[in-house]
């Protein structure tokens, strides 16, 4: 059975998160305390947060995961999307399928919530792959030396932001979630942070009004003196090429006390704001290529309902059809086996329908579930699936399919969750 926790239920539910993630350290009865405390305030406020357990006939808890109701930009317009998270099985009942109980409601959850996508951050990507999640965009982990910014701007204006200010960077970060697709609203937890000061704040007003925010934190430099530190940009968000460059200043003013600036991004494009991007490895990538920055793979989509994917997003702002057009789309799916099969997406009067069709005709397009929520996001194109093999096309062209069904952006997220 699974249901919501309840107070009673959130010792064994410390527990058992304090085995499933021990770089947490909550391992002290001091540290599981606290994490108690957090779980009885998440799970009472409404906030968007809930969490639930798996029990057994006798009822005892045998995993945990936590449900985020979030506003995601998907192409230029907000829709409802879960992402889960805390996701924890019991020591003593792995390989039990638990964790397939978890998804299986997760998903069904979703479903019956009429949320299309869902998203989370996997502990082992081709576990959840295997579950129908899709790879989302790739992060890049740059490192550079302050005086290495391209900046012209006046850092003058730049000042500290306080808990105060908490409002006007909420309404900055959703102005800039509303026009960058994959973000999310700004949270209830990130909130908290921002009241609990868990960074610093600078920022640049015009007219009494925000209009760039950058969150740092500074670190000490490990196995260095105490006056080597480096800064962690943990979010930088503006409303205009102004605001970016002064805040590009400030930054590369803080050269004599920061020997690196570290910062985190989905956009590739931000080696263009460097004048030598070379991270500290010194390592030289065949032929000559100075390595920038480390990648990484995380956030992960999944479609939960095709229909409601396409009626909901109507895969606004992308290019449409000049006549009235028909695809077949085959989807395997092996976990929501009520997907599975063929759908003919239709366009008609600027308008795309969907509706589920008789197995029996050949598909324009055949394509797992996984891959489909990776697409559908802008995360890769249906061109270069076909060109490994992991997309089957027949009798139309996969650059007319991109330009209908993908996003031209690929997705950003900040959130952590």
């Amino acid at each position: 059975m699974i249901r919501l926790l309840q107070s009673k239920d959130l010792k064994k539910a410390a527990d058992i998160a304090s085995l499933a993630y021990p770089g947490m350290l909550i391992q002290t009865d001091e540290k599981k305390k606290e994490l108690i405390e957090r779980l009885e305030t998440e799970q009472r406020e409404a906030n968007g947060i809930q969490f639930f357990g798996c029990f057994d006939e006798q009822d005892e808890l045998l995993g945990i995961f936590r449900v985020n109701d979030f506003e995601c930009n998907i192409n230029g317009k907000f829709q409802r999307i879960f992402g889960i998270g805390m996701v924890a099985v019991h020591l003593l009942h792995k390989k039990e399928k638990v964790a397939y109980q978890l998804l299986s409601y997760f998903h069904n959850y979703a479903r019956q919530e009429k949320v299309a996508l869902v998203s989370l951050y996997p502990f082992n990507p081709s576990f959840y792959r295997k579950m129908g999640y899709g790879y989302g965009p790739l992060r890049y982990e740059f490192k550079f030396k302050p005086g290495e910014m391209l900046a012209d701007g006046n850092k003058g204006r730049v000042k500290f932001l306080t808990a105060s200010d908490e409002e006007a960077i909420v309404t900055l970060y959703n102005e800039y979630a509303q026009n960058n697709h994959g973000m999310l609203k700004r949270t209830w937890k990130e909130r908290e942070y921002i009241k609990a000061r868990k960074t610093y704040y600078v920022g640049v007003e015009e007219e009494n009004r925000l209009v760039g925010a950058l969150g740092f934190t500074l670190e000490p430099v490990k196995d260095s003196h105490f006056l080597h530190h480096h800064m962690i940009i943990h979010e930088w968000i503006w409303s205009n090429p102004n605001a970016y460059k002064q805040l590009a200043s400030w930054v590369s003013s803080q050269q004599d006390q920061v020997d690196r600036v570290v910062f985190r991004t989905n956009d590739q494009s931000f080696v263009y704001s460097l004048s030598n991007p070379s991270n500290d490895s010194n390592h030289v990538i065949p032929s000559v290529y100075h390595e920038v920055a480390t990648t990484g793979s995380g956030i992960m989509y999944r479609i939960t309902s095709i229909e409601s994917f396409v009626n909901g997003t109507n895969f606004h702002g992308l290019g449409k059809p000049q006549d009235k057009t028909k695809v077949l789309l085959a989807i395997e799916d092996t976990f929501i086996t009520d997907q599975h099969g063929l759908y003919e997406l239709s366009y008609s009067s600027g308008q795309w329908a969907i509706q589920k069709v008789e197995d029996n005709i050949q598909a324009n397009i055949t394509i797992g579930i996984h891959d489909l929520s990776s697409w559908w996001m802008g995360c890769v194109t249906v061109e270069s699936l076909y060109n490994i093999g992991e997309a089957a096309i027949h009798q139309i062209d996969p650059k007319i399919l991109d330009e209908w069904f993908k996003p031209k952006n690929g997705p950003i997220c900040f959130t952590a969750f």
